[in-house]
Formats: C-alpha cells, sequence, structure tokens
C-alpha cells in the first residue's frame, strides 16, 4: 500500500474536488481513498502485517485518475519563436 500525504489533491470527480493538504492511498492499480488532511487510522497502520510505504507530497500536486500521456506544454511555452510561419515553419524553428 502506498499512502501519500500532504500533497494539494485536485480529483476528476463530478464536483472537481480539491483538498489544499490532502492524502491519496493507492494499493497495487487501485485508488482506495482520498480526502483532505492526514489519512484516517485504517491507512497509517498495517493490519495484516503488509509493508505501507508513506510518500511525503509537500509542495506538489497529484492528480488521481488522470493520466496525462500527451502534453502540448513545452509548444504552448514556444508559440512566440516563430510567430510570423506557418505550422510547419514553427516547428521546424523548435526542432
Amino acid at each position: 500500500m502506498l499512502v501519500i500525504t500532504g500533497a494539494y489533491i485536485a480529483t476528476s470527480d463530478a464536483l472537481s474536488t480539491e483538498h489544499p493538504d490532502g492524502y491519496l492511498v493507492v494499493e497495487g492499480n487501485r485508488i482506495l481513498a482520498v480526502g483532505a488532511g492526514a489519512p484516517p487510522e485504517q491507512y497509517r497502520h498495517s493490519i495484516d502485517g503488509s509493508p505501507i510505504q508513506f510518500f511525503d507530497a509537500a509542495g506538489m500536486l497529484v492528480t488521481p485518475g488522470l493520466i496525462n500521456t500527451h502534453s502540448h506544454l513545452y509548444q504552448w511555452i514556444t508559440r512566440g519563436y516563430a510567430t510570423d510561419t506557418t505550422l510547419f515553419g514553427w516547428l521546424t524553428t523548435l526542432y
């Protein structure tokens, strides 16, 4: 089990819930719990003796359920390098 603590949690639930100081509990490939503050007692101590890994994510953003496999951040930041050209010209300038 992995327990992430102290993170800014931005969920992708229907309410777009955010926790400025929250926790996330993962076991295997499943999210078990997400919430504000410290994790509940049941996630702080192992019941069956299996190890629990804790990760202090203070100052970090955690987005449970969101997998960003494709990003255009680099291109957005560098758009100003070739403003008077076509898309291909801009890409050629960058790469």
